[in-house]
């Protein structure tokens, strides 16, 4: 037990080293769910659609409200990119 958790506790490091190299370390735990569920699901399917994002894995157990708070802040800090406003589909954008 006590080898699974260390793997774990160094993962974690893993992760935070990463996020913190990503500029992520600034984002609440949602926006970052809700910033690696659209990454994902425009790698798998060239854009995130809003009702997808919503049924995400990493976002599933997250409020409704709570994902629009989000891509909202997101979206007003340059980290996604809305592509149709009637759609409600987004993009990472790349350049931030």
């Amino acid at each position: 037990m006590t080898k699974r958790i260390q793997q774990l506790v160094n993962l974690k490091k893993v992760i935070r080293e990463m996020e913190s190299d990503l500029g992520l370390t600034s984002l609440t735990s949602i926006e970052q769910s809700v910033l690696l569920a659209v990454s994902d699901m425009q790698c798998k399917n060239g854009i995130a659609k809003t009702k997808a994002i919503l049924i995400h894995e990493l976002t599933a157990n997250i409020s409704r409200p709570s994902i629009f708070r989000a891509i909202k802040k997101l979206e007003k800090h340059g980290k996604l990119i809305r592509v149709d406003q009637a759609k409600g589909e987004y993009l990472l954008n790349v350049s931030t």
